[in-house]
Parts: structure tokens; sequence; C-alpha cells
């Protein structure tokens, strides 16, 4: 259920929604989903032990939104209720919950603000596991992931020299899952950057520190430090340059480095404010370090090619967004559009919502580790919406490699598979194609195909998935859902591979 930190963070956000000042501008929506759903093999067990089962859901939940001077909110709350024609297997849910929170508050003018984030999801516990992210019911293979945070910054501008920000987090991640440390975070950022000022040329400077307190591996901190400055030999091309210190403090191998100097050359051309290219190449204290940041935007689509390199965790991972959200990605193909991101946001709230589109596209499994973790990631991006179809297509492949002991994932992990996580390399691609038969009826094909690799203990396991969706709008605050899907897996060892089909019906009602 919903922690009692995170349903403080919500009725604090709540009551100061309602204040006098900002009562008019909240938007309050509850809902209620129903779903039939049937599948030959729900729990994703092995072909010769599978068990067909009919499974009912009830889904209450409830919206809020804000859009005021002093309070800029959204939030969405859904309790997911599962009923079993049969017996209920293992590796199936009787309930679980889906929060998310994003908040953003004017405390004093333009001085003082505070962001208060929340969440709480079902998340896969390992790539090499079944994973199957349209079966809400389906908890094998995945654990409860609870976070938020909350951090209030200080915002002050020099004339027209310099900006800073002054900003500290706290932050907040558990699980159900006894493997996953509980752990809390506290971090400390100060920036500081020219102003309007300077126009050919420019700086910045940034120092960061965090302190993680885990229940589960060492209390560890980490503090960096970068001057960045950026010369412009055009109106619309510049050179890059950044120095800097990073300082880990997670334990290592004995001649495995956890600090030291970094440095990185490259340029940035903007041609237009559709078009822009970053490209920056370097070295950090772990090795070659390279960025790549690529966007192209016209009327109906939008193109995105990026590339980073970092030192991280698993629940630093669960604190960010999805890095392919479909909600951002039309979000930024239609800024020009629709300039106001107000009217925007929810004009892509309910076209997703209309069209049975995905909340996501193909990510990497951010698998559960207690662990620092070196990750690289290249990841391309596109839409192209047209008069009648949508078209959006992600392409990604991660590398990850653990950096801290490996004793810290033996009790997620076992003996026998301790080095499973030591290098991994995942790749996948999906494509979603949406077609509206008219202005309440739509129709959506998705196929997905993912693989995990151990490097380390030479495993893999490949996922092939495709659904296909009809949806019609019978009511202004009524509609439904008929969806048909196939997930299939292949397992090196071979006595795991799966096959699953299920056909589902639903109903969505807002109030």
């Amino acid at each position: 259920m919903v922690t009692r930190s995170v349903a403080g963070v919500v009725s604090a956000l709540a009551g100061l929604a309602l204040a006098p000042a900002a009562a008019a501008e909240l938007q309050l929506l509850p809902t209620l989903e129903l779903s039939e759903n049937w599948s030959d093999n729900p729990t994703l067990v092995s072909d010769s032990q599978a068990h067909s089962q009919f499974i009912t859901e009830v889904s209450p939940g409830v919206t809020l939104a804000e859009d005021s001077n002093r309070l800029q909110l959204r939030a969405s709350y859904k309790l997911h209720l599962f009923e079993y024609s049969d017996r209920r297997l293992s590796g199936s849910d009787v309930a679980n919950n889906e929060l998310s929170l994003a908040a953003k508050a004017r405390l004093v003018g333009e001085l003082l603000f505070v962001d208060v984030n929340a969440g709480v999801s079902q998340q896969p516990v390992s790539p090499f596991a079944p994973v199957n992210a349209d079966a809400d019911y389906l908890n094998s293979n995945r654990s409860e992931i609870r976070s938020y945070s909350v951090s209030p910054y200080l915002t002050q501008r020099f004339g027209n020299t310099a900006v800073g920000t002054l900003r500290y987090t706290h932050d907040v991640v558990s699980s159900n899952n006894g493997g996953l440390g509980n752990s809390d975070g506290d971090s400390l950022a100060l920036s500081l950057s020219n102003g309007p000022a300077l126009r050919r040329w420019g700086w910045d400077i940034s120092a960061n520190r965090q302190i993680l307190n885990d229940h589960i591996a060492a209390t560890s901190d980490s503090n960096s430090a970068n001057l960045g400055v950026h010369f412009g030999l055009s109106d619309d091309f510049s050179l890059l340059e950044n120095l800097g210190y990073d300082k880990f403090s997670y334990e290592s191998g004995p001649t495995d480095a956890t600090e030291g100097k970094s440095w990185s050359t490259g340029f940035k051309w903007q041609p237009s404010t559709r078009t822009s290219l970053q490209l920056t190449a370097g070295r950090r204290y772990y090795g070659p370090s390279y960025g790549l940041n690529a966007l192209h935007r016209s009327q109906h689509t939008i193109w995105t090619l990026n590339y980073n390199d970092a030192v991280t965790t698993s629940r630093d991972q669960f604190l960010l967004p999805s890095s392919v959200d479909t909600a951002a990605l039309l979000n930024s193909m239609l800024t020009s559009q629709i300039p106001d991101p107000v009217q925007r946001a929810d004009a892509v709230a309910a076209f997703i919502s209309s069209n049975g589109l995905p909340a996501s596209l193909a990510n990497s499994i951010n698998y559960f580790s207690n662990r620092y973790i070196l990750q690289k990631e290249l990841l391309l991006t596109a839409a192209l919406n047209g008069a009648h179809s949508t078209l959006l297509l992600s392409m990604f492949r991660t590398r990850r490699t653990a950096l801290s002991s490996i004793q810290e994932d033996s009790e997620l992990l076992g003996s026998q598979n301790a080095a499973l996580y030591d290098n991994t390399n995942q790749l996948g691609a999906s494509i979603v194609a949406n077609y509206s038969v008219n202005a309440r009826t739509s129709s959506a094909l998705s196929v997905s195909y993912g693989k995990t690799d151990s490097l380390s203990l030479q495993q893999s396991q490949i996922n092939r998935s495709w659904r296909w969706i009809v949806s019609h709008q019978f009511r202004p605050k009524l509609s439904g859902v008929f969806e048909l899907r196939q997930t299939r897996n292949l397992q090196s060892p071979g006595d795991l591979a799966y096959t699953e089909h299920a056909v589902a019906l639903s109903l969505s009602m807002k109030f």
C-alpha cells in the first residue's frame, strides 16, 4: 500500500492546492476501470506447466491537477484489484498500487521554490526472468517500488551578469523485496552560470554532494565539481570545454579507482529552434567518456538520438522518469502547434488515452541491484504524426558494468548467481502504429523485441511481443478497449522458455 511518507506528501500538496488563493484552479477527476482478461499462461511459466484462467480486474482511481501561479501539480493514483476464475496461481497478485505525482510550488516570489515527486509502481526485479509490462496482475518477477523526493531550492539573479541556484534534495526509495536495500539520500547542489550580458561566450560552475544511507550496502557518498565554458564561433555554432573532478566512496577492488579528474571537449550546432546537435568527448576516472544529443523536429515529426555514460545506481534510476516517455515525445513534437504548455499537456494526455498508446516505449530494464554501476546508453526515438495515424519508434542499447562490491547483491542473487550483474548488455526496439478510424474509434499495433546478455555468466534471454488494440469512445466519459496480445520468451537454459496468448476487454469511466 501507499506508505505514510508518500501519503503525507500527497496530503500536504492537496492542502496547498486547496488554499483560497488556488482553490479555483484545482481539478479532481475520479475514474473507474473494469477489465476481463483471459490468458493461456498468466504467470509466464514454461509451456508444459501453463494453466489458462480468466482474470477480472477492478481499478478505481483519481487524478488531481493544478495550474496556478502558486502551484503546478499533476498526480494520479490507481488501485488494481484482481479476482481469478480458478485458484490464484503462484506469481499472480491480489492487489497492487500505482501512483505518480509531480509538483512545483512557488513559496517566495522568484526566490524560493520546492519540487515534490512521488511514485509507486511494479518494477521487474531481473531481466533474466519473465517480464510482461501489459499484465498488471503478474508478480513473479516484479516488486513494488515506492519513492519520493522533496527538493527546496533558491534561485537568484545577479543583474544581467549571472544566475545561481542552490538546491537541497531528500529522497527515499523502498521496496517489498528484501534483497533490495531500502535507502534514503541527501543531496546538495550549487550551480552558477552567466547571464544574458554575455552573448558569444559563456560559463557555468556546478558542485554536487550526495550522502546515501542504504540498509544493505554501506553508507556512501559522491562528490563532483565542474567548470564549463562555451565559445560562440557564430550565431549557431559553439565550442564546448569542461573540466571537473569526481569522487565516490563505494567499496571497489584494490586496483579500481573511485575518483579522479574529468575533462571533455566538443561542440554545439543549432541552426534553428527545430534542429540541434551537441557532441562531446573526454575522460573521467573510469575511462573514456562521450556525450551525444541530437534533435530534429518538424511540424509532424520529431527525431532524437542520445548517448551518455555515467556512474549511477538502480535506486537513482527509479527516481527518474521513464527514459522513453510517450507523453514527453509527443509533447516535444507538438510544441510549435500548441505553444501553451498546460494546453499541450492536456492535449497529449487525451490523445494517449483515446488512442490506447503505451505510457512508455522500449526501455532497458532497470534491474534490482545495490551496487554502483557504470551505465553507457545509446537511444534513438522518433514520432511521426499524420492526419489519421501516429507512428512511434524506439531503439536502445544499454551496457552496465558493476563497480562496487559483489557482496552487496548476495542477498538479492544468492551465491550461485552472484556475478550475474557484473557485466550486462541490453538491446531492444519497439514500434507502435496507431490509426484513427474516426473521431471515436482507433486501432493500434505495437511490436517489441528485447535481448539481455550477462557477459560474465554467458546467460542470455530474448523477449518478443506484439499487442493489437481497438479503442472506442462510447460517450464523453465512457470508453472501451479490446486487446489481443502474444508474449514469447527464449532463455539460454531452454527449460524456462514460455509463450502467452491473451485477450482482454475493458471499460473506463470518468466521473
